[in-house]
């Protein structure tokens, strides 16, 4: 029996010892970027998220995050931190509602911080909460974040995976951008030309994505709003010109979503910057990958060299436009009227 008890301790302080030298190697390796997003794979850092992980990097040493849906996912936080030199975190939920993200938002304010927030049409249908995964995950998120325990910040078996891949990866001498350098090379299939009629990503979508699109209220995108502070970015991040004839043709879709950008302008000290519309980014195919779902992560590098060093202008929209309450109907009236001059076939 005594042999027993003995054999029993023996297990439970190697049990310690092991979670004890786990926890240390994942600090020491710090695979998500914690403590700094220098030397690590961009994978790690905007590819991969859970609430743990989400509300880890909260409570980090941050000065920025990246807010935002999948779209996100292809902005390097090392990008921002380079340009600004300021601490950076991603923490994008793919596929994430409007609801989502202000929660995310809300987070980061609370810890003194500022957010540059990816405004997407998509996440602005409010019709996909109603989706029981979708509610599932906001219920995730909810609760981790307002636990604030941070106890399995290092002690996680994910972390632990992603710190031997790391170690792995390193030996082997991968490159540590080597997801975006496939995402960046990756041939793009979509033809667009001026009258966009033989536009390959309108014979592929699934037009159930454009179909069911119920706004958020004014209320509900205010309270988002109100959020920002001067210091603070909301973003329109760009899809393929394709795209922005499909949302004046599909449900309403542009005059919904232009009443919420408006709602947003109105109600925020924040900067909002529009990449929307028809420019040299969304109007050149080789800047997008999965049907012109999402833009290379090389664009992102454009868009930030220009939101933190602003030249945008509405008449010569050659990338991005600030959008302030003085120019805000102007610039969705030019958006509106540039894209009502395709001439498309009607699918």
């Amino acid at each position: 029996m005594i042999l027993y008890k003995k054999n029993i301790l023996k297990l439970f302080l190697s049990f310690l010892l092991a979670i004890c030298l786990f926890s240390v190697m994942n600090y020491l390796i710090d695979p998500y970027g914690y403590q700094s997003r220098d030397a690590k794979f961009v994978k790690n850092l905007t590819m991969f998220n859970k609430p743990n992980v989400t509300n880890a990097r909260i409570h980090s040493d941050g000065y920025y995050y990246l807010i935002g849906s999948s779209r996100m996912a292809r902005v390097n936080p090392k990008v921002v931190e380079n340009i600004t030199d300021k601490k950076t975190h991603n923490i994008k939920i793919d596929g994430a509602t409007l609801s989502e993200n202000r929660l995310l938002a809300s987070k980061v304010k609370e810890q003194g911080n500022f957010f540059i927030y990816s405004f997407d049409v998509f996440s602005s249908n409010k019709s996909r909460e109603k989706y029981s995964e979708i509610n599932n995950r906001y219920n995730s998120y909810l609760k981790e974040l307002e636990s604030g325990t941070l106890f399995n910040k290092y002690f996680d078996s994910d972390i632990t995976i992603r710190s031997i891949q790391h170690v792995i990866k390193n030996l082997r001498g991968e490159n540590l951008n080597k997801q975006y350098l496939e995402q960046n090379s990756r041939y793009s299939d979509l033809r667009f030309d001026l009258s966009l009629k033989n536009s390959g990503v309108l014979n592929n979508l699934d037009k159930s994505n454009f179909s069911n699109f119920e706004s958020y209220s004014s209320e509900q995108v205010a309270k988002l709003a109100k959020l920002g502070t001067k210091d603070d970015i909301f973003i329109i991040l760009p899809k393929h010109a394709s795209f922005y004839y499909l949302f004046s043709k599909y449900q309403d879709i542009e005059n919904k979503y232009f009443s919420a950008i408006s709602t947003l302008v109105n109600n925020t000290e924040a900067q909002v910057w529009s990449y929307y519309g028809l420019n040299d980014i969304t109007q050149n195919e080789n800047n997008f990958i999965d049907n012109g779902w999402h833009f290379k992560p090389q664009v992102s590098n454009v868009i930030f060299q220009e939101v933190f060093e602003p030249q945008g202008q509405i008449e010569n929209q050659a990338i991005g436009v600030l959008i302030t309450k003085e120019n805000l109907n102007d610039y969705l009236s030019f958006v509106s009227k540039d894209i009502g001059n395709i001439v498309m076939k009607d699918y």
